[in-house]
């Protein structure tokens, strides 16, 4: 068995040889060597979009915007996206409160704390997104220990307490747990470029520790702050799993674009809601890309007068 999959290999790798010796001169080699990776890509992307872009405006046998229409006349429609909106941005900031803290920790607090921090905040992505997901639904459920901790700290009664579960709360909390290491790790990345002596010369100068952050760290960290930011604003208001199993009858813009395609198999409302969540993503993605190349350059321009 050994010697044939040896010979095997052998005779693939002899191939390869002389296929790119034919053609490695040839300015088609290239696209030879891309054509299965393009093959990919474009039946598992491109085709699916291209797929959802049309069955939104068609209508019947025409072509409209009526799907378009619906959903912005829609007060329903305009509150599933005004919450999911809501829930990204304050995911957002949530993870920033406490994922610059720990990737400060991290970078700043010697090897070994670094070390914890680093395999705390990568320990969770080891486990399946669902089961992640359910541990949540344990804790945050009815007799579980976070609402028993909340009645505990007087926040709620024992008769009355807390519900953290199958509203936007429980989508909250869950979403900060699963996008805190897209926060904390770009971050990190640029908290290493910052010289600990810029810290040590804003102490001297009278900086408390608020200060040196307001006016050292946060400046300079900002490009990692706004990719931090990014990733974590458009993972959630596209986040499916969690928004399903924690929000209960609580809709996101994905889980209601799911229960058209499921339930009522109204292809051209949902993938006009499809579209245009990507639409509204793609505008996030190209406002970060032109407010750090302004930075870039305000911060340029600067360097340059001084």
């Amino acid at each position: 068995m050994s010697i044939m999959s040896k010979r095997f290999r052998e005779g693939v790798s002899k191939r390869l040889t002389t296929m790119l010796g034919t053609y490695g001169g040839s300015r088609h080699a290239k696209w030879l060597l891309l054509a299965p990776a393009l093959l990919v890509l474009v039946g598992l992307l491109y085709a699916p979009t291209a797929f959802i872009l049309q069955e939104s405006v068609r209508v019947g046998s025409h072509l409209g915007l009526t799907h378009y229409a619906s959903v912005v006349v829609s007060g329903y429609y305009r509150s599933v996206a005004l919450r999911t909106l809501g829930i990204g941005l304050l995911v957002t900031l949530l993870t920033f409160a406490l994922g610059f803290p720990l990737a400060y920790a991290a970078v700043r607090g010697g090897r070994l704390l670094g070390g914890a921090i680093v395999v705390a905040t990568l320990a969770p992505l080891s486990v399946d997104l669902v089961i992640r997901t359910y541990g949540w639904y344990i804790l945050l459920g009815q007799g579980g220990p976070v609402p028993k901790l909340l009645v505990a700290l007087r926040v709620g009664t024992v008769e009355s307490p807390p519900q953290l579960l199958f509203n936007t709360a429980g989508i909250v909390v869950g979403l900060t747990h699963v996008l805190l290491p897209f926060m904390v790790f770009p971050i990190m990345t640029v908290l290493h470029t910052i010289p600990r002596e810029y810290e040590e010369a804003a102490r001297n100068l009278g900086a408390n520790r608020l200060g040196v952050f307001a006016h050292v760290l946060l400046p300079l960290a900002l490009p990692g702050i706004a990719a931090g930011m990014l990733l974590v604003f458009t993972n959630s208001i596209a986040a499916y799993v969690t928004p399903a199993i924690l929000g209960g009858s609580t809709q996101t813009l994905a889980t209601e674009i799911t229960s058209i395609f499921t339930t009522t198999n109204d292809w051209g409302l949902g993938s006009a809601l499809a579209v245009l969540l990507v639409v509204v993503a793609v505008c996030i993605i190209v406002g970060y890309q032109r407010a750090m190349e302004a930075a870039g350059g305000a911060i340029g321009g600067t360097g340059g007068e001084r």
